[in-house]
């Protein structure tokens, strides 16, 4: 028997489109969702993809965050997990796409647990984490909501399989280092994550790179595209992107994935 994989939905933001891609027309608004995926496997335990926002995110949040990302709905990872009939300390592993604040938000519940000292993050993401936030250049780092109290990281540095159906890969764009998935499921085929180096399904299909300031160049995402369009190809894969409201309401709408 395999794994069982549920795509957690943990609230939404909404702000102009062009601050997510780049779009011209500055009064196209969209909701952005913040999502944790549960893999429950038969040898690993239970694991966590991500943990999404910090519900104290009004006074944890810095002034330019909550103006360009305000959050219209929070749902915190303790929350979603309950609806799953379980609990942070059922949680044996980890895993962070990266640490910026609406991936990382949720660790402070696992605090006292096993989980925290299983957290599997990619070493360029780690460093540039630390490196942002001891230089007063944190942009959507936010220190206090990785360095909480007793986190051991497990950190990787180039594809990393967990499993023979549970394969981790680095993707050097939006961060130095943003892990993505590759799950062979049993009735699903291969799901291949993307996180945040491709948002949605119009930014893959239509070649959208990121708006904002994150990526230094579009360089980095279209280097990535073309990788992910390979990987796709190479595994007949089904991709999941990071911050797809339609795609992540129909994916929960659908249950759980086996």
């Amino acid at each position: 028997m395999g794994m069982k994989i549920s795509i957690l939905y943990l609230g939404k933001m909404e702000f102009p489109k062009f601050r997510l891609v780049d779009w011209k027309d500055e009064g196209a608004m969209v909701q952005s969702p913040a999502v944790a995926i549960l893999i429950q496997h038969p040898t690993l335990g239970n694991i966590l993809y991500d943990t999404g926002n910090c519900e104290d995110f009004s006074t944890v949040y810095t002034e330019d965050m909550l103006h360009d990302y305000p959050i219209t709905e929070m749902i915190s990872i303790r929350e979603a997990l309950a609806q799953k009939g379980l609990t942070p300390d059922d949680i044996d592993l980890i895993i962070l796409s990266h640490l910026h604040f609406d991936h990382a938000g949720g660790l402070k519940h696992f605090v006292g647990t096993k989980a925290i000292r299983r957290v599997l993050v990619s070493e360029a993401d780690l460093k540039n984490a630390y490196w942002s936030v001891m230089t007063g250049n944190g942009g959507a780092y936010i220190r206090s909501l990785f360095d909480v109290e007793g986190i051991q990281f497990q950190t990787i540095r180039e594809t990393t399989k967990l499993a023979e159906d549970l394969e981790l890969f680095i993707q050097a764009s939006h961060t130095p280092g943003v892990i993505g998935m590759v799950l062979k499921t049993d009735h699903h085929g291969t799901i291949l994550t993307t996180s945040d180096t491709i948002y949605t399904a119009e930014s893959y299909e239509k070649e959208l790179p990121p708006g904002g300031t994150i990526n230094k160049t579009t360089d980095e995402f279209f280097d990535n595209l073309k990788r992910i369009k390979e990987m796709e190809k190479a595994y007949h894969a089904t991709l999941l992107f990071g911050h797809d409201y339609d795609q992540i309401m129909d994916w929960v709408a659908k249950g759980v994935i086996d």
